[in-house]
Order: structure tokens, then C-alpha cells, then sequence
């Protein structure tokens, strides 16, 4: 339940401001252009049910509050019937919640929202659908059949902010003979049907990709076809779309471009695991514990003298909540990463480790993977003196 609030409370930050810079906000009671009482953000009737009267007077912030009220209580609810809604980030949430304020939230499958019903019942089998989103939104501009300019506006911007999560297109590279799985356990409990043979040098498109918790699985959805299946992600090298990026010292960090390095050795593709409903907020907490334990993450591949690979990283409450992630999970507050030595033995990783690693340490080899996390100010030591100051395993 917390983890729900904490979800739906990035969605209606967004959302807010983004009903207010359009709606504006005014503070006595005035009639609108069809002749109805309204108030603050374009409300005509308050939370509790009652009608906005010519008269009546509310500050900004009694305004603000009535607002997230009424998303929390009245629209959200409602618009959680669409199809792939649990999937959706903040961003699209928001979009959609900026939407439904200005017409009804109840639009989903009824007359005269059949385009952008449409988008949505088919994005959420095949997420490549998601990108026809921003010119559907377009179709939305009359009013009584008058398009009006300040909703074409409107309508941009929604599609701006929903294009904010657009993971654009990723080629996995086999790097090891392995399997497409139906689901993400060994293949040797796969039938012929439920796994597709991979050799070393195939690719293919990817244009979504969902990490699982305290797992090397990961869950891709094919261009093109749509189709859904598991990776073992050892076995795969992951180039997303756009330039590399070399760090700069003190810069601002592109979370939007998956080929943006953090530190020397790792990515923002793999902090992120190549999903950019996880993008931190710049000089958000969040962003600045990922940076410091990326650069604890590249003293250790520098001690080590091989590369080491990501099988998961930040994971933000909403992604933490829809993948069952552990509530008090490190990788929520972005000081955690699942890694493994790249053609090496996890269990030799793992122990050498153990003497230079002093936060947190998981062993979970077993699955393929080392747990580390910055708690208690973990650092890396190279002189193999420390210990972790918790360790478990999977």
C-alpha cells in the first residue's frame, strides 16, 4: 500500500501541473464558456460532490488541494480500468490523468474515443503500438465541433510528456548459445514450444524490456511482432539507439539516453535496465546515490580486470511495485545493483568480494548474480581488509 501511494503520488505530480498550466487557476467562481459555476482548476463540482456556486472563493493552495483529490479519489480510479495501466510510468499516467480532466474520465471505450481506446487496448499487448499515442491525441482539439487552439496545445504537450517514455528500439546481441523463453527459468523445463534456440552473433529488435527482482531474466518485447518473452541476460550484449555519451565530471546526466555513461564503466542503459520509466529526476536524491555507487561500481571492475555486467539497478516504487520487488528493496532509492563477471565464475566473484566490499552483499550466484548496496556507507576496499556489513543469500 505504500509503495501504491508513493506510485500514484509521482503520477499526480506531474499530472498537477500539467492540468494547471492549462486549465489555470482561478480563485472565485466565475461561468465558464457553456454557462456552468467553476472554480480553481476548471472544477465545477467539489470533491465531495457539491456544485461550484458564483460566489464562492478558495485560495491556491485549498485549489491545489482540491485537485489531487479529485485525480486520487475520483479519476484515477477509473482511468486504472485501461488496458496496460500497471505498466504505464508517471509520465504516461500523467498525460492520460491531464486527458480525462479535460474530458472525462471516463473515456476509455466509449463513443467518440474509439482511436485513442484503440491505442491503448493495443499498446498494452504490444508496446511499439504506445508511439502512435502522440498523433492520436491530436484527433481531440473541438469543442461543440470547433477545434480550438488552446486544446491543439494541449494535446502537444500531453503527447510530449507521454513520449517521455519511449524506450526507442534496442538490439540484443547473442553473445552465448542460449534460449527465447516463455517464461524465466532454466530451459531444461521448457518444452519445444515454451523456448527458441539462439546461436552467438544473432540479433534481434527489442522495443521494451522489463527487468525482474533477484533475477538475470528479463523480459523483451519483440518489434515488430509484439511478442513477449524471457532473456537470460548474460548471454546478451544490449546497444540501444542514439550517440555514446562520456561522462562529464559534475554534468548533468541525459537519463533519457540509455548510451549516456555515468561513470567510466557503466551506463545509463544498465542502471536503468533499458526501461525509461525508471529515469531519476535530475539532482533528485535518487540520481545522486546512483552516481555514487557508480563510481564505487568502476573501482570494483578496475580491482577485478574484467568486465562485469548488470542484471538490474534502480528501480523506482511504481517499476519495484509491478515486478514484486522487496518494499525496502535498495535498488528503490537507487544505491543497489545485481552484477556478475562477465565469462567468469560468480562464486570466485562473489568471495573475492566479500573482502572488499563493506555495505550490503547477496549472494546469488545460484541465480546467477552478486548483490551489492551502498547501505551503512558501503565502500569498496582494494586492500581485501573489509567485510559487508550485512550478507545474505538467494
Amino acid at each position: 500500500m505504500v509503495m501504491y501511494q508513493l506510485a500514484l503520488q509521482a503520477t499526480i505530480a506531474l499530472a498537477i501541473p500539467l492540468i494547471e498550466g492549462f486549465e489555470g487557476v482561478e480563485t472565485n467562481a466565475y461561468v465558464d464558456n457553456v454557462g456552468v459555476p467553476t472554480i480553481c482548476a476548471g472544477m465545477t463540482r467539489y470533491p465531495d460532490g457539491s456544485p461550484v456556486r458564483i460566489g464562492d472563493k478558495c485560495s491556491r493552495p485549498v485549489c491545489r488541494a482540491y485537485l489531487q483529490t479529485m485525480i486520487e479519489e475520483k479519476y484515477i480510479p477509473k482511468l486504472m480500468n485501461i488496458p496496460g495501466w500497471e505498466r504505464l510510468g508517471k509520465c504516461r499516467r500523467a498525460a492520460l490523468v491531464s486527458f480525462a480532466w479535460n474530458l472525462g474520465p471516463n473515456f476509455y471505450g466509449r463513443d467518440g474515443f474509439e482511436s485513442i481506446s484503440e491505442v491503448l487496448r493495443a499498446g498494452a499487448k504490444n508496446p511499439e503500438e504506445y508511439r502512435r499515442m502522440p498523433e492520436v491525441l491530436g484527433l481531440y482539439t473541438k469543442a461543440k465541433g470547433v477545434e480550438l487552439e488552446g486544446l491543439k496545445i494541449r494535446r502537444a504537450e500531453e503527447g510530449r510528456v507521454w513520449s517521455r517514455e519511449d524506450d526507442g528500439e534496442m538490439i540484443f546481441s547473442c553473445s552465448i548459445a542460449t534460449f527465447l523463453q516463455k517464461a524465466p527459468i532454466s530451459s531444461r523445463y521448457l518444452s519445444s514450444e515454451g523456448r527458441q534456440g539462439i546461436e552467438p552473433g544473432e540479433t534481434i529488435e527489442v522495443v521494451a524490456a522489463d527487468s525482474l527482482p533477484a533475477s538475470p531474466y528479463q523480459w523483451i518485447t519483440i518489434k515488430g511482432s509484439g511478442e513477449r518473452w524471457t532473456v537470460y541476460q548474460p548471454h546478451w550484449l544490449v546497444k540501444a539507439e542514439g550517440e555514446e555519451v562520456e561522462p562529464v565530471e559534475g554534468g548533468p546526466i541525459d537519463w533519457s539516453n540509455f548510451n549516456q555513461r555515468i561513470t567510466k564503466y557503466l551506463t545509463v542503459g544498465e542502471v536503468l535496465q533499458w526501461d525509461s520509466r525508471r529515469r531519476p529526476s535530475n539532482g533528485s536524491k535518487e540520481e545522486e546515490e546512483i552516481i555514487s555507487l557508480a563510481k564505487q561500481f568502476d573501482l570494483i571492475r578496475e580491482a577485478w580486470g574484467g568486465p562485469i555486467g548488470v542484471v538490474s539497478g534502480y528501480r523506482p516504487d511504481a517499476v519495484n511495485r509491478e515486478v514484486g520487488g522487496v518494499a525496502a528493496s535498495y535498488h528503490i532509492r537507487g544505491m543497489a545493483l545485481d552484477v556478475y563477471p562477465v565469462g567468469e565464475s560468480c562464486k570466485a566473484f562473489h568471495k573475492w568480494l566479500s573482502r572488499r566490499w563493506t555495505g550490503g552483499l547477496g549472494d546469488g550466484c545460484s541465480r546467477g548474480f552478486v548483490h551489492i548496496d551502498t547501505r551503512d556507507e558501503g565502500r569498496f576496499a582494494p586492500r581485501a581488509d573489509a567485510r559487508p556489513c550485512c550478507v545474505w543469500s538467494y
